[in-house]
């Protein structure tokens, strides 16, 4: 995510025209707004078998509505982002909230209808992504940085509770009640909007720079690849290959494009995002196809299948929790080398063995989710550690965009494959093979670099020892 501002944090905001506010007492509220949002996200994500059983449709048609919402949760990052300059962030998550009521009472109404729910779920994630970003941007701009390392680490792990609550509701809905009532859990944030509007402060604006064109031309990629993943039509992948041109041709020339060419000439940055793409695009996926799997191979219901992410989830977030003390141990090349075995293993694992037991789905959840956990820190570090800081903003920002178009490819991908495929081993060894070629990319380019730069570090040191040499001469 992209820092929103330079500015300052001022200790005390302003609240309308003499009322003074610590900013610490907006933090609760919008907290609880950005963890409910990646419960209703998450939930939906979940929610593809019951809505494709209920309108008639196939699983690959359904999945729309959970891939296309992320290409609108990761292009939405970047624009409330960027919009947090010149707009309060008051007045985007109030925006926010209603984009959502809108999205959900249109899905609740029209849920006899495909196109209307798929329409719905789209308005309704628009308002979503202001949550899951504004929370992050608010921390940033108005705390201090003690607090921030404090209040950033809830958005850690709420990310992973966010999952875990969204699948166990969602699947407790679509078994006991209807998957159409998902639609009505929203709205209770229709209520924080007094609580949004009293605590959380109006902010002073300065210019903001919004690269519409660019933005637009990563929401096509996004979109055109995710649809020919859903139904291999060529004509998607030119269109996707139109917009990669366009925006490299952009950004070549725009004077505040969403990102800056010379990213692309750091090696790390480069090959870490490579990794991403591959690596982030299996695991929605899989997460996606487990509940498919337990409910057909092994007769499981969907709120019993969503039960078996619960140590996966759990275990992730203490991963988290952690993750410092795992740092001491582990270097970020060791950390992020394990990750990748744990990620990859336990899609091949699952991949073998999937029909034997219900457990290989238990047991493959929990070293997979926690294999991420454990990735993302070090792989963000060892992304940045050769751009400048007051470029690492807009960095993280492509970086954290990337793997929001990454997760809806794999949905996509993935539903393709259990839709044409009997079984799930077929999908499942795409997914491995998928994270295996990411993986050995990443490996290969990393041992590479590696040399590379332990080269230069001795050119540098015997330059720096002749130098001194003739110093003392």
């Amino acid at each position: 995510m992209s820092k929103a501002t330079n500015a300052k944090p001022s200790g005390v905001v302003k609240r309308g025209v003499d009322a003074a506010l610590n900013p610490k007492a907006a933090v609760p509220v919008l907290l609880f707004c950005f963890v409910f949002s990646l419960v209703v996200d998450n939930g939906f994500k979940t929610m593809t078998m019951p809505i494709a059983q209920g309108l008639g449709i196939d699983d690959n048609t359904a999945s729309l509505q959970a891939s296309l919402a992320g290409v609108i949760i990761g292009i939405g990052a970047v624009v409330y982002a960027a919009l947090a300059d010149s707009v309060s962030i008051r007045k985007l998550m109030i925006t926010g909230v209603l984009f959502v009521a809108v999205g959900s009472v249109i899905g609740f109404v029209g849920s006899g209808s495909w196109p209307i729910v798929l329409a719905a779920r789209l308005i309704q994630t628009t308002g979503l992504a202001a949550a899951e970003t504004l929370y992050v941007i608010y921390v940033t701009k108005h705390l201090s940085e003690a607090d921030q390392k404090t209040y950033l680490g809830f958005s850690t792990a709420a990310f992973q509770a966010g999952l875990l609550i969204g699948a166990l509701t969602s699947g407790f809905i679509s078994t006991y009640i209807s998957w159409t009532a998902m639609f009505l859990v929203p709205l209770i944030l229709v209520l924080y909007i007094p609580a949004i509007h009293k605590m959380v402060p109006e902010d002073e604006a300065v210019e903001a720079n919004l690269d519409a064109l660019g933005l637009f031309l990563v929401g096509l990629f996004a979109t055109a690849l995710t649809m020919f993943m859903q139904a291999f039509n060529w004509m998607w992948f030119i269109l996707a290959v139109v917009a990669v041109i366009g925006f490299t041709l952009h950004i070549r020339s725009a004077k505040a494009p969403v990102v800056r060419p010379e990213f692309f000439t750091d090696g790390r940055y480069v090959w870490a995002i490579t990794l991403v793409f591959f690596i982030y695009s299996t695991q929605l996926g899989y997460i996606f196809l487990l509940p498919f799997a337990a409910n057909e191979l092994h007769g499981m219901s969907i709120d019993r299948a969503s039960l078996l992410m619960i140590p996966g989830y759990v275990c992730a977030i203490l991963v988290g929790v952690f993750s410092g003390k795992i740092g001491k141990v582990l270097n970020s090349r060791q950390t992020i080398y394990t990750a990748l075995v744990m990620i990859v293993g336990s899609l091949a694992v699952a991949a073998l063995f999937v029909q034997v037991h219900v457990a290989v789905l238990a047991v493959t959840i929990v070293t997979f989710a926690s294999g991420f956990a454990l990735m993302y820190a070090p792989l963000v570090n060892t992304a940045l550690q050769n751009i400048p800081a007051a470029k690492s903003g807009i960095a993280i920002g492509f970086y954290n965009l990337t793997i929001n178009i990454a997760i809806p490819l794999g949905i996509a991908y993935t539903a393709k494959l259990i839709d044409v495929s009997d079984g799930f081993n077929l999908a499942l060894g795409v997914l491995t093979a998928v994270g295996a070629c990411g993986a050995v990319l990443y490996v290969v380019a990393d041992r590479v670099m590696a040399r590379k730069e332990a080269r230069e570090a001795r050119s540098a040191s015997r330059a720096d020892s002749v130098d001194a040499s003739e110093t003392l001469a």
